[in-house]
């Protein structure tokens, strides 16, 4: 397996040891101990929306990989996607002497209390994936949902004008979570593009709540719903879903119909049809935005953290020019390649 591409973001990660810092519920000249001592680096809270998909998984698995590297301390918490929960979850860390916290938030607005408590702490609260709609936090990094969104979108409108000789067709689409930011921002970026093409038509949308069996059940009904010629393009937020509409499209006989596919998060996958041209393309939302938000509450606690306040990334597209670099020949489906 090749190695994991090392995401830059001119923060700088500071690893230096008996670092003397004060403030965040740390009193003056307090010593702290060296890169990979378990003992008194930092102690950071993470209050996780879920880890309800592989993505959620594989990206908190990083992040606890990195600060048992830098020996950060991480008291975690699992909302399960549950603003209430979420919120009760932060206000509970925030009674453990944390030095700073790290929150995706599971919905855009509903965690905006907890949000809000932690930044009235005195805390640096570092947000990442996800958005809310409260300006009381330190730092969002990541990368932008709805940029994502909209360079799917384009991929599909360019696609759909090559098939086609012109901007034209009827499209399914595949979303997430209702309400998450990740959802609202995909769709935004998506509406900035098709908004131009007022002979691209969304068909059907759906839900799917990061669920394969939901994707399948969905396309399903749209295939027995839509003939041969009727649909002409899918755009997905999520690899597993993906993979789920086009074992539909397989199982109903119908790939040789050419419906275009693109997809914002690829996994292994979504990787291998691109390679072997049965997807467009697909952008990449790199499960290390973990890693990069440890790296910025690190240093933000000690004072070197950049002054703006949303720090994006440029969105990341794969197409057959580039699939090579993320692709693992060998490797299952549902890995992730970065």
């Amino acid at each position: 397996m090749k190695k994991r591409k090392l995401i830059s973001m001119g923060l700088t990660v500071c690893m230096l040891a008996g670092l003397i810092v004060s403030g965040c519920g740390k009193s003056e000249g307090e010593e702290k101990g060296k890169e990979g001592d378990s003992e008194g680096k930092y102690k950071i809270g993470f209050a996780n929306a879920s880890i309800s998909n592989s993505w959620r998984v594989k990206m908190r698995d990083m992040l606890m990989e990195e600060a048992d590297k830098l020996g950060v301390e991480i008291v975690e918490t699992d909302a399960n996607d549950d603003a209430n929960t979420q919120n009760s979850n932060i206000e509970a860390m925030l009674q453990q002497d944390l030095d700073a916290i790290l929150i995706t938030p599971c919905v855009e607005d509903a965690v905006n209390p907890g949000i809000e408590a932690a930044y009235e702490s005195g805390i640096p609260v570092i947000l990442f994936d996800r958005t809310c709609t409260t300006e009381d936090y330190t730092h969002f990094v990541g990368y932008s949902d709805e940029k994502n969104g909209a360079a799917c979108a384009q991929m599909l409108v360019d696609a759909l004008e090559e098939k086609n000789g012109e901007a034209k067709g009827k499209i399914i689409a595949l979303d997430t979570i209702a309400g998450s930011s990740t959802d609202n921002n995909q769709k935004k970026g998506q509406d900035s593009v098709f908004s131009q093409y007022p002979d691209i038509e969304i068909i059907e949308r759906q839900y799917t709540d990061f669920e394969a069996s939901k994707a399948k059940t969905f396309m399903e009904d749209c295939l027995s719903k839509y003939g041969e010629g009727e649909i002409d393009g899918i755009i997905s937020q999520d690899g597993a879903v993906t993979l789920a509409a086009v074992d539909a499209i397989e199982e109903a006989g119908r790939m040789e119909e050419g419906i275009l596919i693109v997809n914002a998060d690829g996994i292994n996958g979504i990787a291998k049809m691109v390679k072997e041209g049965t997807c467009v393309g697909f952008t990449q939302f790199p499960c290390a935005a973990s890693v990069d938000a440890l790296h910025m509450a690190i240093d933000t606690i000690e004072g070197n953290d950049p002054e703006e306040k949303d720090i994006m990334m440029d969105s990341i597209i794969v197409t057959p020019d580039n699939v090579d670099e993320y692709l693992i020949p060998d490797g299952d489906d549902y890995d992730w390649t970065y």
